[in-house]
C-alpha cells in the first residue's frame, strides 16, 4: 500500500496502544531515508491484529509523518495477536552486517565504521547513521579511511595510538595535507621514535596517547583535538613547547568547506 502521512497519523492515533515506547531518534533516521529516496520495500511493514490493534510498524508510521511523504510498504491485516510473541526477537544485524550482506560495502569492517563515525563527527557528536547514509559516506571517504588504516596500522603498534579518533584526523587531513608528509607523521606516531627535530609534535602526541588511554567521550574528544594540533604543527614544521588541544576544526572535510 501507499501510506500517506495522514493515514500513518490516523493509524498511530486510533490503533497504537500497548506498544513499546517509541524511539524518536530511530524514527528520524527512517524519515531521512524516506525523504532522500533511500527507502526500499522489504518483507517488513505494518501489521494489525484481527481487532485492529497495531502490532508492528509504529516507528515506520511515525517516520512517514516526519518525512511528510507517502511511502509504499506491505500492510498485513488480521494477524493473530499471539504472533507478537515472535516479532523482533531475532539478533539485530549491526551496520557492518547490513552493508556487507546488501553488497553496499562488502569489504568494510568494524574499524572502518568506527573511523567513519569519528570522521563525520569531527568536533561534534558522533552521528547515528542509517545503513544508506553509512554506505554513501563510506564510499565518499573510502580512500581517506584506507589511507589512515594503512599508514597508522593497529598491527604491531602500541595500544592507545591507532584509535578511531586518531585515525579520523589522519583521514580528514588526507584531503588537504601533503600525503608523503602525512604518511611520515603516521610512521613516527606508530613508534614514538623521532629521526629529526621536526618529528617532535608526533612524539609528543605518542606520549600523550600512551599515557591517556581512556575510552569515555571526554577522553575521545581530547585525543581527537590533540591529534589535530600535533598534526598541524608537524605539517608546518612548527616547534611545540606543549601539546594543547585544538580549539577549532583544523582539517575540514570537503563538504564542510564554505566558499
Amino acid at each position: 500500500m501507499s501510506i500517506t502521512p495522514e493515514m500513518a497519523q490516523r493509524w498511530l492515533t486510533q490503533s497504537n496502544d500497548h506498544n513499546r515506547p517509541m524511539s524518536v531518534a530511530h524514527c528520524e533516521r527512517l524519515a531521512r531515508d524516506m525523504r532522500e529516496g533511500h527507502w526500499k520495500i522489504t518483507h517488513e511493514g505494518i501489521a494489525f491484529s484481527s481487532n485492529g490493534r497495531l502490532l508492528d510498524g509504529q516507528h515506520r508510521l511515525k517516520a512517514i509523518t516526519l518525512a511528510g511523504k507517502a511511502v509504499e510498504m506491505f500492510v498485513w491485516f488480521d494477524v493473530p495477536a499471539e504472533a507478537l510473541l515472535t516479532i523482533n526477537h531475532g539478533r539485530p544485524r549491526d551496520l557492518v552486517d547490513l552493508l556487507a550482506l546488501s553488497g553496499a560495502a562488502e569489504d568494510i569492517d568494524g574499524h572502518d565504521i568506527a573511523i567513519l563515525r569519528a570522521l563525520l563527527a569531527g568536533m561534534g557528536k558522533v552521528p547515528q547513521l542509517t545503513p544508506a547514509e553509512a554506505s554513501d559516506a563510506y564510499h565518499r571517504h573510502k580512500d581517506a579511511i584506507e589511507f589512515a588504516t594503512v599508514y597508522l596500522s593497529r598491527r604491531g603498534g602500541v595500544n592507545g595510538v591507532a584509535t578511531s579518533d586518531v585515525r579520523a584526523v589522519i583521514a580528514r587531513a588526507y584531503y588537504s595535507a601533503d600525503l608523503e608528509r602525512l604518511a611520515a607523521f603516521c610512521q613516527v606516531l606508530s613508534t614514538g621514535l623521532a629521526t629529526q627535530p621536526t618529528d617532535r609534535p608526533a612524539v609528543m602526541l605518542f606520549s600523550h596517547l600512551v599515557r591517556n588511554p581512556g575510552h569515555n567521550d571526554m577522553a575521545r574528544r581530547d585525543r581527537y583535538l590533540r591529534t589535530q594540533r600535533a598534526l598541524a604543527a608537524y605539517l608546518r614544521k612548527e616547534e611545540l613547547g606543549r601539546l594543547l588541544a585544538a580549539n577549532y576544526e583544523l582539517f575540514p572535510l570537503p563538504e564542510e568547506k564554505v566558499g
